[in-house]
């Protein structure tokens, strides 16, 4: 892929591209041929900078339409040179349509050029990763100047539960505006905290990224390799065997089969956490548990819904306060006497 900030260096096709879209030539472009679009399902381009794509025949657009959907909104305004003539590139037809008709179009001899106009302003993650450093700069907030990384751990977990609520009230209406402003506010939460550690020179976005991507293909390799699994429960056994060999790579190993249940997890999700690295080691048998408890034992799993089991895990806190307890700090006192004893 090229990246292009210089009238003097374009090509006459990413030229020919940006005129038929009535773009300037100054504001910057990226140009890549569709081969770069093969087996992608997502674009790694900036959206905020028109993307020009050349070589492709009519077979490609398929593809090319589906990749490009990942990031670009389905009615967003294409601009097809179709049939150009070659280097100068001063003739062809010129179709301006959206994306979604993009399968739609028929490609003459000659040369086809697809000019994708950018986004509006703040679209990409690099303009929030942009706003961010600025507020942390000189000129920026004092607030934001202010944050530490001890500081950030509250609106963190705030924005986490908010995002969580947003996600809850989506199971009765349509909450996608909502989910996405939320989900906005949790990614500027992350990369200030980001932000602040390549103040202090600890480490950078680019380290973030690619220590994250590069762990999901490798544990990943039903995908990215050549190893076959049989359903989800032998993806999750590949994924805690690649995971204890990273630890034991990095010195870090495992000392305990329930070892790595953070303890600020909510008391009801750290059970859940225990339970499960409990019965992997063999150590406990949910339906066991359940089937000890006389009134647990009344009821059979494929009669409870998940509205029945919440009305009664509200009734069981209604049933800790007229006790005088927190039905919260009981289960979480619950779960570590457990993990003490194993």
């Amino acid at each position: 892929m090229q990246r292009h900030h210089h009238n003097t260096l374009l090509h006459p096709l990413v030229r020919a591209g940006l005129t038929a879209a009535g773009l300037e030539e100054h504001g910057g472009c990226q140009q890549l041929a569709a081969a770069y679009l093969r087996n992608q399902y997502h674009p790694c381009v900036e959206v905020e900078l028109p993307l020009i794509i050349t070589d492709f025949s009519v077979e490609d657009l398929s593809q090319m339409q589906a990749v490009l959907h990942n990031a670009y909104p389905t009615a967003h305004p294409i601009v097809m040179l179709i049939g150009t003539g070659g280097e100068n590139a001063t003739d062809g037809r010129v179709i301006h349509t959206t994306l979604q008709a993009l399968t739609t179009l028929k490609l003459a001899e000659g040369i086809n050029i697809l000019c994708v106009p950018p986004l509006p302003s703040g679209s990409s993650f690099s303009a929030l990763q942009a706003i961010v450093a600025h507020l942390r700069s000189p000129e920026g907030c004092p607030w934001d100047r202010k944050q530490t990384l001890l500081t950030m751990r509250h609106d963190l977990l705030g924005e986490c539960a908010e995002v969580l609520e947003a996600i809850d009230l989506d199971s009765t209406v349509d909450n996608g505006p909502h989910m996405a402003e939320e989900l906005g506010d949790l990614m500027m939460t992350a990369v200030l905290i980001i932000q602040i550690a390549t103040d202090e020179g600890r480490f950078q976005m680019a380290q973030v990224m690619q220590n994250v991507v590069t762990k999901l293909i490798r544990r990943h390799p039903h995908v990215f390799g050549n190893v076959a699994v049989d359903g989800v429960e032998n993806v999750v056994a590949n994924w805690d065997a690649i995971k204890a060999e990273e630890k034991a790579a990095k010195g870090q190993t495992q000392l305990h089969p329930l070892d790595g249940v953070p303890a600020a997890l909510p008391a009801l999700e750290k059970a859940r956490e225990l339970q499960s690295k409990a019965a992997k080691a063999g150590w406990l048998d949910r339906a066991a548990v359940a089937q000890a408890n006389p009134t647990l034992a009344l009821y059979q799993p494929e009669t409870i819904t998940e509205e029945s089991l919440g009305e009664w895990l509200w009734g069981i806190v209604a049933l800790a306060h007229t006790a005088g307890l927190n039905a919260e700090d009981a289960l979480r006192t619950y779960s570590i006497r457990f993990r003490s004893v194993q």
